[in-house]
């Protein structure tokens, strides 16, 4: 799978996705724990997982990143963690990285001459 280019806008996105993802994820614990939406919190947590993995795959390209913060997920207690937001910040570093740099354009002042 071809990685798309990394753009501001791309990046706020995959960083607002995954904020609210996990914002939501750690609110719906509770719940969890107490038994009393103990399966279907269970259910929903996986399939924001994965509709929260293919959107961050579209965004910023498949990064084998991804799936330990699933995983890390699906993982009682250790989904309290904000795993979604570490795994873009992480992500998203390591793109720019590979990126090659940015060509400065000089611009000469024909006025000077």
């Amino acid at each position: 799978m071809a990685k798309p280019k990394l753009t501001r806008n791309r990046i706020i996105l995959a960083f607002a996705i995954a904020i609210i993802t996990d914002a939501i994820q750690i609110s719906m614990t509770p719940a969890i724990f107490t038994g009393i939406l103990a399966i279907p919190g269970e259910i929903a947590d996986f399939v924001i997982d994965c509709v929260v993995m293919v959107a961050m795959t579209l965004l910023l390209g498949f990064h084998w990143m991804f799936l330990p913060s699933m995983l890390v997920e699906l993982t009682p207690g250790l989904d309290l963690l904000p795993t979604w937001t570490g795994c873009v910040a992480y992500v998203v570093w390591r793109r720019k990285k590979e990126q090659p740099p940015r060509q400065i354009k000089t611009v000469v002042d024909n006025s000077l001459k």
